[in-house]
């Protein structure tokens, strides 16, 4: 726990020194994953494993920042796999500098749409970033979960999605209405009784019961479950069985095709 504690505060400085570096030129920073839910969903931030510090940057605006963070002492480590800039920052943990939440083939999360529903905030951080819209974190959480092809095993990330209804206020309808917006109508499907089964949330299966009918999405979801138990998150057929969670059977060939052309470079 004491190297959490130690992770937790690194991590919030992280967010801070990226922020206050990006101001002056007018580039926002949007802290995403690990290094806003320790601060938004857990009593004690340490509680929150980290191993990396996520920011997201308006797409324009990456490389931009990347370079002024470069002369900053932080140093390049390479590209992640949905493009990211990775570096090392002077605090000793990996930045994460996203211009997008997934690849643009998969879900539909947009970063301008993102920032346009996120409000700046000075306080959690001692510096101004801009919050995501609750709604957007909930469908980062579960796309995320999908698109990671996680099972029923993955307690800790099924929690993490059962924490968030405490920040939404927003009724089960909205939200299920939001995740269909996104593209997640069918990862939702598959992700929402994972949560309920697995760690007794009501909220996902109200969510769940608001989705519009889908039978090809239902047969989908039933197909993964079974599957993912048993494939785990790295296998060929568990990544082919994810990618089929996309809002459609045609979306899901695109960003099947488009992962494996990215994974064989």
């Amino acid at each position: 726990m004491r190297r959490r504690a130690v992770t937790s505060i690194l991590a919030s400085e992280v967010v801070s020194d990226v922020a206050q570096r990006l101001e002056r030129p007018g580039i926002d920073i949007m802290p995403v994953k690990g290094a806003l839910f320790q601060h938004w969903l857990y009593d004690d931030p340490a509680e929150r494993a980290m191993s990396d510090v996520d920011v997201l940057v308006r797409s324009d605006q990456a490389r931009v920042a990347y370079a002024i963070l470069q002369r900053a002492g932080y140093r390049p480590m390479g590209r992640s796999r949905i493009g990211a800039f990775v570096m090392r920052s002077p605090f000793g943990l990996a930045l994460d500098l996203h211009s997008q939440l997934f690849d643009r083939t998969r879900y539909k999360l947009p970063t301008a749409d993102v920032f346009s529903r996120s409000s700046p905030d000075r306080a959690l951080f001692g510096a101004l970033v801009r919050l995501p819209s609750p709604l957007d974190a909930y469908a980062h959480l579960i796309g995320k979960f999908g698109s990671d092809h996680l099972n029923a095993g993955s307690k800790e990330r099924l929690d993490e999605i059962a924490r968030m209804p405490g920040r939404i206020e927003a009724s089960p309808d909205i939200v299920a209405r939001h995740l269909v917006h996104c593209g997640m109508r069918r990862v939702a499907r598959y992700v929402l009784p994972l949560v309920s089964e697995t760690v007794g949330d009501p909220f996902a299966a109200r969510v769940l019961g608001h989705l519009p009918r889908d039978p090809v999405g239902e047969t989908v979801a039933s197909i993964a479950r079974p599957v993912l138990a048993h494939a785990g998150p790295y296998s060929r057929i568990g990544a082919i069985t994810a990618h089929l969670l996309n809002d459609s059977l045609p979306c899901g060939l695109r960003s099947g095709v488009r992962s494996l052309v990215a994974h064989s470079r």
